[in-house]
């Protein structure tokens, strides 16, 4: 079998499906038929819009009465903002085309990129109502990397002491969403760029990972490595860096940045301690008693040990004080995907067959696979109580949104994004970024600037003559990451 049918099938079983865009993507199928999506893809994305409403509403009331969008879509989960998808499709549409195709209907990534901008859009106070005109800002705000035509913005730009047009916390996951997998977040100036401009702004930013090396900060340090050494640069303030946070293990080890930009352990207990401050929240580790945390890592290495002898895996198992893990017996080795995929969703069922206490994600990494105590629903939400920022003031962006991801939790506390790598990350910072008015370029130096970065000056660069022998290499890995 090919890669690409390996693959195509790969993606038709159920724990690799998202059903809400699955549905919709089913609804617009009609319309490509006809040849009538020119015609009725607005309109279309528009009853997306009601249901959506509709299904917030009753979630939101004491009525048990299931949403018309629950019926459709069983597995569909909350809402935390309207969504303007009508105007994100035709922001889309202007710059994409996608209604002037005739043999390729709108795609799974096309929805997802759709419904990414709609989000940001809500969360930048876009209303369904925007003027036609208005909205043409925004026709460049893709997600998936393709920066051709930007412009930066010729209103007004503020000033970091104004109110933040957007969220004001935005977490992120680490693995594909600010570096490659496995990989460090090193060389990204664009991303750190951004990054830096959002906590200049007044925006608190923080890193939820499942790395979980307890305070061993340094370690936290190495994978952040890029990152912090920009903000050292720039020099920003010591009220700036403060807004930034790294929640370890999920939910486990909370680390905030210092004036030296080196990452410090925010004090657990006593006055200011982070578990004592979120107590009140149910699920807070500060409510956890060591029994429980045992009793659940017990089960789920039982579980991984009996499906790595099933399957016979060339792998160990790893276990820490609020995780266990499965690996490869050595970095050179690889676990084909549907094993990694087979051990989660084995582990998920025998967890759910005992009374656990406590809440749990495991998730496959991609090269692994791991149970942690706790997720990023609960890392999520102690950060929002933390800081005093609200629900609907909160973004969290991620690439692993199906039910072996460990960014799907998420959705059940905040807005969540949904990209698959850092090239969309960056992307999606930059919509947000240039709806809140602030310039791309502000502060920035000559070598923050990517071959095509010129562009947001309203400037189309003229690449280099030659080969690019960085984006070779760079495509080659994601073609070996593929299979």
């Amino acid at each position: 079998m090919s890669f690409s049918s390996r693959r195509r099938n790969y993606l038709l079983t159920p724990h690799r499906r998202d059903g809400l865009i699955e549905w919709m993507k089913s609804m617009l199928m009609h319309s490509f038929v006809l040849d009538a999506l020119d015609t009725t893809g607005a309109d279309t994305f528009s009853h997306f819009e009601m249901l959506i409403d509709e299904h917030i509403a009753l979630s939101s009331s004491e009525d048990t009465t299931p949403s018309r969008l629950k019926q459709l879509v069983p597995t569909v989960g909350l809402f935390h903002t309207r969504l303007p998808l009508r105007k994100a499709f035709e922001a889309y549409n202007l710059k994409h085309y996608l209604t002037k195709r005739k043999h390729i209907t709108i795609s799974f990534n096309e929805i997802r990129h759709i419904l990414n901008l709609a989000q940001v859009m809500a969360l930048a106070g876009i209303e369904a109502s925007q003027s036609h005109a208005s909205m043409m800002k925004f026709v460049t705000m893709s997600s998936d990397g393709d920066d051709s035509g930007v412009g930066d913005d010729e209103s007004p730009c503020k000033t970091p002491d104004q109110d933040f047009v957007g969220p004001k916390l935005i977490t992120f996951d680490g693995d594909q969403t600010l570096y490659s997998d496995g990989a460090n977040f090193e060389s990204n100036r664009q991303l750190a760029h951004f990054m830096y401009l959002l906590l200049k702004h007044g925006v608190t930013v923080a890193v939820v990972t499942a790395a979980g090396y307890e305070y061993q900060t340094e370690k936290y340090e190495h994978r952040l490595s890029g990152l912090l050494t920009y903000f050292s640069e720039k020099g920003l303030s010591e009220e700036h860096l403060q807004r930034f946070y790294l929640f370890g293990g999920e939910c486990n080890y909370l680390l905030r940045l210092g004036s030296d930009y080196r990452l410090h352990a925010v004090p657990e207990t006593g006055p200011g301690g982070w578990m004592t401050s979120t107590m009140y929240l149910q699920e807070s580790p500060g409510n956890w008693s060591e029994a429980h945390v045992t009793q659940l890592l017990d089960v789920a290495e039982r579980s991984l040990s009996s499906t790595q002898s099933e399957l016979h895996m060339r792998s160990r198992i790893i276990r820490k004080r609020r995780a266990v893990g499965l690996i490869p017996i050595s970095m050179d080795s690889l676990l084909p995907r549907e094993v990694l995929d087979e051990t989660v969703l084995v582990v998920q069922s025998e967890l759910s067959k005992v009374a656990i206490e406590l809440p749990f994600c495991a998730f496959n990494g991609g090269r692994d696979v791991w149970v942690d105590v706790g997720n990023k629903r609960v890392g999520v939400q102690i950060l929002q109580s933390y800081t005093g920022i609200s629900t609907t003031d909160t973004l969290h962006i991620g690439d692993q949104f199906l039910n072996t991801g460990n960014d799907y939790a998420a959705r059940d506390v905040c807005p969540c994004i949904w990209i698959t790598s850092p090239i969309e990350t960056t992307y999606i910072l930059k919509s947000i970024l240039r709806l809140a008015n602030i310039s791309l370029m502000e502060d920035m130096s000559r070598g923050d600037r990517s071959p095509s970065f010129d562009v947001m000056d309203g400037k189309t660069s003229t690449p280099a003559a030659g080969i690019n022998f960085s984006e070779c290499e760079r495509r080659t890995k994601v073609v070996k990451k593929m299979d």
